[in-house]
């Protein structure tokens, strides 16, 4: 018996070893996914005022989700390797991570992974300085499917010696800035913020002008967005909001940036005036057929999901950079 019993413990030591264990310490027992803090509430209505001259405005302002708990890891030499995990803490299974190196002479070699169901990935780094070109998760989205870019938990994506190894892990956020200095320099590049993003465009009178349709908007007028979470958004959100701009000969646009990624009605309207005529127009109109603004044209209200960038894939997208498409929504007076 007592052989036995030693043979069952050698088969098992065996098996152990032959196993990949992602995430030992150093007494030689694994680590777990513990408890995650809540998560973010995003709920009630926020209301934003644009003057004439203001083009653009990040609902959810300059700020980010705090992170989830990841499972401690040592780094290792000449291996890249981490967790991939949701807002809530929930590892993520299929997450694409690309490494590339650049050798003496300028040659690049590439190399990549995608997350096992323990949200785990590990990455043999090719010689060189090392650099992630891509790190892209694939939802479900309303009927369809999008691709969207991983959020580098430390915020720093830059380029690491291949040689001391690299412990780094990625978190799909619904909303959050990507990268803050980007931001200061680009505060209407909608590709720096991780939610989602409309760009509405009119025709204004002009007072001078004896061409003055009316479908135009009226000089001084406000248009009022408003967008109403048609359900829980990636994470739960919920939250209402209220875009007021003020109509100039100075421009013919704004951009709506990191609104959280979910389902949406929108109401478009004069301020205290009537519904407004809203049409998809621009690069990403019938593009997808789950996509957009639904119907493709209304009058007052729609319904609306972001639209991923066009081609995106898993990997070809890289960390710490939007891939929602600015829907083009074109606005004018019911004739």
């Amino acid at each position: 018996m007592r052989a036995m019993n030693a043979k069952f413990l050698l088969i098992a030591a065996l098996i152990v070893l032959g196993c990949k264990d992602p995430d030992p310490i150093e007494d030689g027992q694994a680590t777990a996914w513990g408890d995650q803090p809540a998560l973010p509430a995003v709920q009630g209505e926020a209301t934003f005022s644009l003057s004439a001259s203001e083009t653009s405005v990040s609902v959810m302002g300059n700020t980010l989700p705090r992170m989830p708990n990841f499972p401690a890891l040592s780094a290792k030499k000449g291996v890249v390797r981490g967790y991939v995990a949701d807002l809530s803490g929930k590892p993520l299974e299929g997450a694409y991570i690309g490494i590339r190196s650049t050798a003496t002479g300028g040659y690049y070699s590439g190399a990549s992974d995608e997350t096992d169901a323990k949200g785990y990935y590990e990455i043999q780094v090719p010689w060189g300085t090392a650099e992630f070109y891509a790190a892209g998760y694939t939802i479900d989205y309303g009927e369809g499917r999008a691709v969207m870019s991983l959020y580098a938990s430390d915020g720093k994506v830059g380029s690491f010696p291949s040689g001391d190894g690299l412990v780094k892990n990625f978190v799909l956020l619904s909303y959050g800035v990507f990268n803050k200095d980007l931001v200061s320099q680009r505060p209407n590049d909608p590709t720096n913020y991780a939610g989602g993003s409309l760009y509405i465009t009119y025709n204004v009178s002009d007072p001078s002008s004896v061409y003055n349709p009316p479908s135009y908007i009226p000089e001084n007028a406000e248009i009022q967005v408003m967008l109403t979470p048609d359900g829980p958004g990636l994470y739960g959100e919920q939250k209402k909001f209220v875009i007021n701009k003020k109509a100039s000969l100075q421009n013919y646009n704004f951009l709506i940036m990191n609104v959280p990624v979910g389902r949406y009605a929108i109401s478009v309207r004069l301020k205290d005036g009537p519904p407004l005529h809203m049409e998809a127009v621009g690069r990403y109109a019938g593009v997808y057929p789950y996509f957009g603004l639904k119907l493709g044209e209304a009058i007052g209200t729609a319904k609306l999901l972001f639209t991923p960038d066009i081609g995106a894939e898993n990997a070809t997208t890289p960390p710490n950079r939007g891939k929602w498409g600015s829907i083009q929504i074109k606005v004018d007076v019911p004739e």
